[in-house]
């Protein structure tokens, strides 16, 4: 089974290239013609409007013809608001799917800042959340889809704008998860999280961020990532790949 990742694109009223670079990971896939899922993994608009959320809609539905397309919000997404837009089209709001092939994906919203003096590019799971990523990623494997990386990847300045409360996401993340998927960075990391588990974090469409500088950077970095699940005799595997989007 292939699953693309498209993250971090940040479509707002005037910015012809965020909406350019869209189209263009859109088109990429479905050249592929190989995905049987999208996720698309938060901060998909910046300053959130009706407006902005329609024509976000509009390019997905009018540029890619996979039927199970996901999405999550991140810290500049407007949940309720992305939730109402996307009712009855393609782009579906989910806490979890149990895909054919038998493994799960669980969705975890860590858009919220439900406490004073968060910074404005953190977020904050709910104990609800919580409770339902504990209880589902012990009855079967999954695979784990949250903006944030629950783990601290980056520079410095970037680890100030997590998740609050990712010590309580780790513990609740059962150890044979397979992957814990993100966005957020706008650069792509890998790195252990439990045995046999890996933080992996998809790149931006939108503009990268380069975190070899421990001041706040953009570059031209821009990307989207693809997922292979296949069942395997112990279990399944997930193997990722980064697909650059040329600019």
């Amino acid at each position: 089974m292939k699953i693309y990742q498209v993250s971090d694109c940040h479509l707002q009223a005037g910015n012809t290239e965020a909406s350019a670079n869209l189209v263009r990971a859109l088109q990429h896939i479905e050249r592929n013609g190989d995905g049987a899922i999208l996720l698309l993994t938060g901060d998909l608009v910046c300053n959130p409007s009706v407006d902005v959320y329609e024509h976000f809609r509009e390019i997905i539905e009018a540029h890619v013809s996979i039927r199970e397309i996901y999405a999550i919000a991140g810290n500049h997404d407007d949940f309720e608001m992305m939730k109402a837009v996307f009712k009855s089209s393609r782009i579906m709001v989910k806490k979890t799917v149990k895909l054919a092939i038998g493994c799960r994906l669980i969705f975890v919203d860590s858009s919220q800042k439900p406490l004073t003096n968060m910074p404005l590019g953190s977020g904050r799971v709910s104990n609800k959340d919580l409770s339902l990523l504990k209880k589902w990623s012990r009855k079967t494997a999954s695979i784990v889809v949250v903006h944030h990386p629950v783990v601290d990847v980056g520079t410095e300045w970037f680890t100030q704008i997590g998740i609050e409360n990712k010590a309580a996401v780790v513990r609740a993340i059962h150890h044979h998860t397979l992957s814990v998927i993100s966005g957020h960075a706008h650069s792509f990391f890998k790195v252990p999280l439990k045995e046999g588990t890996s933080q992996i974090v998809c790149p931006a469409t939108c503009y990268g961020f380069d975190h070899a500088n421990p001041c706040y950077e953009r570059n031209e970095e821009i990307g989207i990532m693809s997922y292979n699940i296949e069942i395997e005799r112990e279990g399944f595997s997930v193997q990722e790949s980064i697909i650059p989007i040329n600019r």
